[in-house]
């Protein structure tokens, strides 16, 4: 199977999920539109039946865990990974006293299923493998089940499935190709010239106070000048991990023109406004989160798992998260908000032929890949603008 990124070849960019604005118009969403409340809300009700009050208080215990979390991860605990069992958090820790202190916060640590452990699985797998490695779709940890998740092209060698099936933590199955899938508000339209369109990922400063948006590294890859909705240059490409038919990491930045601002909100595309930004995060794996992107508008789902591997037709990307959100060419780059209003990164890929339909939430399926913005941010020394 191959991995679709989420390009658009021709066209209008896919709407990316941070708001770009002319400086002239920075206001143009007035303040009283920008939502603080939870953008899973909705989500949440739709999926599960809740009512508003219902989902608000299961989305709050969610945040409430993860904010102790973060709390005892800046004490100094080593967090190997942690994912949700219902409303429980779940902690991977490698020392009874990092135990004892996430069992004080209220956590539940686990000492037999760590991001670490299966991290060094899927490694096992891709060097198992071999040259053999290119019938490797995805491969990558699945915490709440504690294995390496394989996913093999269709026309795998038999012997190749039979040899990673026989590997301890490790469930093999067969997926479709995937791609990357190509558009600056988060959420919004991002034209790239010459050729493709994106979505627009998450503006903020470098240390040095230049005004940039981090996006999806095959968005950029020929650093391009970018182009809004209208036409209106708001930015050139200038840094990019991705290299495509070479092992990459789908990271980049763009400048932002100086006449330009990005905001920070979220975009749902007509689905339930706009989002205000409250910082970032790399949120636990079972996490409810949302995308805003040109080509699909908004689609929900959870979060299923970090440092994923993937094959774009060729190029292997590592560095991903997965979730069961649903993306199409032209949503690249666009952004995932999760819970506490938190941003969580910008779409990279997902398979090939699926149709999301446009602001279906959680009824449009599927799954897809995002580059984690904590990461992206790191690397390139970004301050990711908030509305705090």
């Amino acid at each position: 199977m191959t991995l679709r990124s989420t390009l658009t070849l021709t066209g209008a960019l896919l709407g990316a999920s941070v708001v770009m604005a002319p400086l002239a118009s920075a206001a143009d969403v007035p303040d009283s539109q920008i939502q603080r409340a939870d953008p899973m809300t909705s989500y949440v009700m739709q999926r599960d039946g809740k009512t508003s009050t219902q989902a608000k208080s299961y989305l709050a215990k969610k945040e409430q865990k993860q904010s102790s979390l973060r709390s005892l991860e800046a004490k100094g605990v080593d967090a190997d990974g942690a994912w949700f069992d219902g409303t429980q958090l779940v902690v991977g820790v490698t020392s009874s006293s990092d135990a004892d202190r996430v069992r004080s916060a209220g956590l539940r640590p686990s000492t037999t299923v760590s991001q670490s452990s299966l991290d060094a699985v899927a490694d096992r797998v891709l060097a198992k493998a071999g040259k053999q490695s290119g019938h490797v779709v995805t491969v990558g940890p699945n915490l709440i089940k504690g294995v390496v998740e394989v996913r093999l092209a269709a026309d795998a060698p038999s012997g190749l499935r039979t040899k990673i099936a026989k590997m301890d933590k490790v469930s093999v199955t067969t997926a479709d190709e995937l791609t990357t899938q190509a558009d600056v508000v988060p959420g919004r339209i991002m034209d790239l010239s010459p050729g493709s369109n994106c979505s627009l990922g998450f503006p903020g400063t470098t240390s040095s106070g230049n005004n940039v948006m981090l996006t999806a590294g095959h968005c950029v890859e020929g650093l391009p000048d970018i182009l809004d909705a209208n036409g209106t240059h708001i930015g050139r490409g200038t840094h990019t991990r991705f290299h495509e038919g070479y092992s990459s990491v789908d990271m980049g930045l763009m400048d932002i023109d100086s006449e330009d601002v990005g905001q920070p909100y979220v975009d749902s595309r007509g689905h339930s406004g706009y989002y205000a930004v409250q910082g970032t995060s790399k949120n636990a794996v079972g996490s409810e989160i949302c995308k805003a992107g040109n080509t699909t508008g908004w689609t929900c789902g959870t979060i299923k798992a970090y440092n994923r591997t993937v094959n774009y037709g060729g190029t292997r990307v590592s560095g991903l998260a997965e979730a069961s959100v649903c993306t199409e060419g032209g949503d690249s780059g666009g952004a995932y908000i999760g819970v506490g209003n938190l941003a969580q990164g910008m779409t990279s890929g997902g398979p090939v032929g699926v149709e999301c339909g446009y602001n279906q939430g959680y009824n449009a399926g599927s799954y897809s890949f995002y580059q984690p913005v904590v990461d992206a941010a790191n690397y390139y020394g970004v301050r990711v603008a908030t509305a705090n």
